[in-house]
């Protein structure tokens, strides 16, 4: 576990993971977050390595996809919370697994603030998965 976070994948310039209390809850889908591991506030800081996250993040979801953990996925690069009191602005991109479920193409509404929901992590096992597929992720 990193911080609030489990590692699910990394090289030397990247790291996927997986959020302890995700976004979303498990039932409509997954949270990961694709971030790099040296400092990068924005996207647009560094063409390159946006473009290579971007990379890794389709084929994480295409993994996914191949292992039927989700069927459509929703990646999204904004870091506005970075801009809240005692925080800092930082390049990382989300990867919403969505499944069908009652909220099936409908926008995934957010909470305003972080720590404002309460959803379970992804299981173990499930984690467990992901961490053997993505082993040969690039």
């Amino acid at each position: 576990m990193i911080g609030n976070n489990f590692l699910l994948w990394e090289n030397d310039s990247f790291v996927i993971k997986t959020p302890y209390n995700p976004h979303t809850s498990y039932a409509e889908g997954l949270h990961l977050i694709v971030t790099t591991k040296a400092e990068h506030e924005t996207a647009w800081d560094d063409p390159e390595i946006s473009a290579e996250a971007f990379r890794i993040a389709a084929l994480a979801c295409g993994i996914i996809k191949e292992l039927q953990l989700a069927p459509w996925f929703n990646l999204q690069s904004n870091g506005n919370w970075g801009l809240l009191p005692d925080a800092h602005t930082f390049f990382h991109i989300h990867i919403y697994g969505r499944n069908k479920t009652d909220g099936w193409g409908k926008p995934i509404i957010l909470p305003e603030l972080p720590g404002t929901y309460k959803n379970e992590p992804m299981p173990e096992s499930d984690r467990r998965i992901l961490i053997d597929a993505f082993e040969n992720l690039v």
